[in-house]
């Protein structure tokens, strides 16, 4: 039953996208954000054991234990007389890198049906849904270097072939996502733009009133690798785990004007995925109910 007054932000990511920036930023500004009616929530309170929010909310298929609250009570008890409850978590809609290492044809191919199924209990009216995309080229060399990171070590030549530059179209995700049963408004920005839509994001997300709380920390959460760290990585410097060792290298070659960051794509593919990006973007801003914040 749709609830007066009240509504959901969801921000789905993208990963790779400042999430965990703005995630952190967000969860600083929890207690001033609760006195304005808002509450948020993101991966500290949604990654716990058993709290996950498919868990919380009964979106499993057979859930391994009857749940403690309906869905609805659930909402309540996050909600605690808020007027906006922001949700925030990437790997609602699927997974970085599949483990199964076969060709990705198409990112987050169940995010739609998901993104339904979580409005569907939530049954408050429908979600705002706030994505991010970024190129193509350097959201696969950021997802690659994410994959060094947790001990799946490949070249990277075999991870494009597994995750080829067409696999990354956001205008397929945005349209599947807009053709959703209950998504409403749907907000999107680029990666390149965000530390100067800041202000935008946080005024669509939480209101602008309340947006005013949120400041951006002075710094980046996750910085990546250098291209002699990778290098470090393949070259299985030092006695570390596969698990590691791309955290061993990072340290001893961070990115720096001595170490630039790792680049997966030459110039020519550089420029191929731009002219992609570019024409992802045009679709989607011609799309009906998308927002696409500029600066």
């Amino acid at each position: 039953m749709t609830v007066p007054d009240f509504s959901v932000a969801f921000h789905i990511g993208a990963h790779k996208t400042a999430t965990s920036h703005l995630q952190r930023s967000l969860r600083d500004a929890t207690d001033p954000l609760a006195d304005a009616g808002v509450r948020y929530y993101g991966p500290a309170d949604l990654r716990l054991p058993g709290r996950s929010i498919r868990r919380l909310f009964s979106l499993h298929d057979q859930p391994a234990r009857a749940p403690r609250r309906t869905p609805q009570d659930q909402l309540a008890l996050m909600r605690k007389g808020g007027h906006r409850l922001v949700l925030s978590e990437e790997n609602y809609i699927g997974v970085l890198n599949s483990p199964r290492r076969r060709e990705v044809r198409m990112r987050y191919p169940y995010a739609a049906r998901r993104v339904t199924a979580f409005a569907n209990v939530l049954d408050v009216g429908g979600l705002d849904v706030f994505l991010s995309i970024r190129n193509p080229a350097t959201f696969l060399t950021s997802a690659y270097c994410q994959q060094l990171l947790g001990g799946r070590i490949m070249e990277m030549d075999r991870y494009l072939r597994i995750n080829p530059l067409a696999s990354v179209n956001w205008f397929s995700l945005v349209k599947r996502l807009r053709r959703a049963k209950g998504v409403n408004r749907l907000t999107i920005w680029r990666y390149e733009d965000y530390q100067a839509l800041f202000p935008q994001i946080c005024a669509a997300m939480v209101g602008e009133t309340a947006g005013r709380l949120v400041h951006p920390l002075p710094r980046r959460i996750h910085v990546g690798l250098s291209a002699k760290a990778v290098a470090a990585v393949h070259r299985q410097t030092g006695d570390a785990p596969p698990d590691k060792r791309g955290n061993v290298a990072r340290q001893l070659f961070p990115v720096g004007p001595d170490a630039p960051a790792f680049d997966g794509f030459d110039k020519d593919q550089h420029a191929i995925a731009e002219q992609a990006y570019q024409a992802q973007i045009s679709a989607i801003a011609d799309l009906d109910g998308v927002t696409f914040l500029r600066p």
